[in-house]
């Protein structure tokens, strides 16, 4: 079992990192909202830097991929939806149909439509640079083996990145949370920076996570009109995640989880 960090214990860390900056009396929050911000002289901050150029699509080489079908599912209403969806923090053990799966990973950010030399998705972009990844810890998917999958957009399939058992390791990275590992599936969304900050510089995180949200609320959107549920968990130790999932948490870092599944029963 990994130790976690107790509660007080970060808040007094978070405390003396800011009594401990001379150099600024603002927390890293405002530093960064103020830092990343445009005056009619451009941008505010003075330390930026551009990332580099990186391919639209991530993909694995040699992965085993599942294509996904078209959606053919028409549930109720959007005014419908927007009134039922709400979080849910326990979920029952049926199984998550991989029709269901498919519809939901489509809706969060799948292909939509072109204009001009665009693909565009299900959620916005700033410049349509799409620095968002989807990968998903399969636990309960009616024709998946258990393990963790990459949404592979550019051709709508799931790589598998590693076969496996996770719950326990997602359950931990997630401060061993309740609502998380506990679910048939589970989405993690992740950002490649640079596909943002090659065009926007430092400003291009605040697009990010823009992004992320829009992409959040379609998952909680087609979820609740599946009649599941699901809940966004935005606190979580970073390096356990990015390690579960094999990625650096520098050039490619987690962003946010959400357990899926049908509620549980009272």
């Amino acid at each position: 079992m990994r130790k976690l960090c107790p509660a007080f214990l970060v808040s007094f860390i978070l405390l003396f990192s800011v009594q401990a900056d001379s150099g600024d009396s603002l927390s890293i929050g405002p530093r960064f909202h103020r830092e990343t911000g445009y005056d009619e002289y451009g941008a505010v901050g003075k330390n930026i830097s551009f990332g580099e150029n990186k391919p639209l699509y991530k993909e694995y080489p040699g992965a085993k991929k599942t294509k996904l079908p078209q959606p053919s599912f028409a549930g109720p209403s959007l005014e419908q939806v927007i009134r039922a969806r709400k979080s849910v923090r326990t979920f029952s053990d049926r199984t998550v149909g991989f029709e269901h799966l498919a519809q939901l990973l489509l809706s969060a950010d799948g292909l939509t439509h072109q204009l001009s030399q665009y693909d565009l998705r299900a959620a916005p972009s700033g410049g349509a640079l799409y620095p968002i990844e989807i990968y998903v810890i399969i636990t309960n998917v009616e024709g998946l083996d258990m393990g963790l999958y990459h949404f592979r957009v550019a051709d709508s399939s799931l790589e598998l990145v590693k076969a496996g058992h996770f719950n326990k390791e997602i359950h931990e990275a997630a401060n061993e949370q309740s609502a998380v590992g506990n679910s048939p599936l589970t989405v993690i969304l992740t950002s490649r920076f640079e596909r943002s900050t090659r065009k926007y510089a430092d400003r291009g995180y605040r697009y990010i996570y823009m992004e992320a949200g829009a992409i959040c609320e379609n998952i909680y959107l087609q979820v609740t009109s599946l009649g599941m549920g699901t809940v966004a968990v935005g606190a979580f130790n970073d390096r356990w995640l990015n390690e579960l999932l094999e990625i650096d948490g520098a050039e490619e870092a987690a962003l946010l989880i959400m357990p899926v599944g049908f509620v549980k029963d009272k």
